[in-house]
C-alpha cells in the first residue's frame, strides 16, 4: 500500500526527506490527509501499520508462531533466536533509525516499547515451559534472555565483519550457556 510505503520512508529518514508526520507521508505518498485518517484514524494507527508491515517483512508473522507449535522447549527458544536474528538482520540499516525517533517523538516511542515487550511475553512462555517451577529464577533467566536477544546485543556481536550467521552462532551459544547457568540441573 502506497501510504505504508511512504510512512515507511519517512520513518527510516534520509537526506532531504521531512520527518514523520500524517502531513508529511499524505503528500509523499501523493493523498490527502484526510486520506491517511481515513485510512488508519490516527498518528498511532498509521505507526501500528507500519510496525506490522516491518515485523512481517522481517519474517517475524509468518516465522514466529512455529516456536509456539514446537513440543521441544530448547528447541522452540533455538528457533526463538533464529527467528529474531533473521529479522535484526533484515532490518539492521532500519535500527539506528529507531533509536533516533523513539528519543524525539514519545508516541514511537510507546509503540516500540509495546511492540518490544512482546519479545519479553514470548520468553516468558518459552522460559516457563523449561522451568515450570521456576519463580523469582525464571524472570531472571527471561530478563536475561531478552537483553541478550535484543537488537542492541545482535549489533554488537556484528564487529570485525562478523557474518550474520556467525553472531546467530554466538547468540544462541550465550543464550544456551545462560539458560544452564540460571535454571542449572532443574533445566
Amino acid at each position: 500500500m502506497r501510504i505504508i510505503e511512504a510512512a515507511r520512508t519517512l520513518f527510516i529518514g534520509g537526506k532531504d526527506l521531512p520527518a514523520f508526520s500524517v502531513d508529511g507521508v499524505a503528500r509523499q505518498a501523493g493523498v490527502t490527509r484526510l486520506t491517511v485518517y481515513n485510512q488508519f484514524v490516527s498518528k498511532l494507527g498509521l505507526l501500528e501499520a507500519v510496525f506490522d508491515d516491518i515485523a512481517e517483512r522481517g519474517g517475524l508473522i509468518a516465522d514466529l508462531p512455529s516456536i509456539f507449535t514446537e513440543p521441544d522447549p530448547r528447541a522452540a527458544l533455538r528457533r526463538f533466536v533464529s527467528v529474531f536474528c533473521g529479522f535484526w538482520t533484515r532490518h539492521k540499516s532500519m535500527m539506528p533509525a529507531f533509536q533516533a525517533v523513539i528519543k524525539i517523538d514519545e508516541d514511537i516511542a510507546a509503540s516500540l516499547q509495546r511492540r518490544t515487550e512482546r519479545r519479553r511475553h514470548i520468553l516468558s512462555a518459552l522460559v516457563k515451559r523449561l522451568a515450570p517451577d521456576g519463580g523469582k529464577d525464571n524472570a531472571d533467566l527471561v530478563d536475561m534472555l531478552y537483553v541478550l536477544t535484543s537488537f542492541d546485543t545482535f549489533e554488537a556481536l556484528s564487529v570485525r565483519n562478523r557474518s550474520a550467521k556467525s553472531v546467530e552462532t554466538l547468540m544462541q551459544t550465550l543464550v544456551e550457556q545462560t539458560v544452564r547457568a540460571l535454571l542449572g540441573a532443574r533445566g
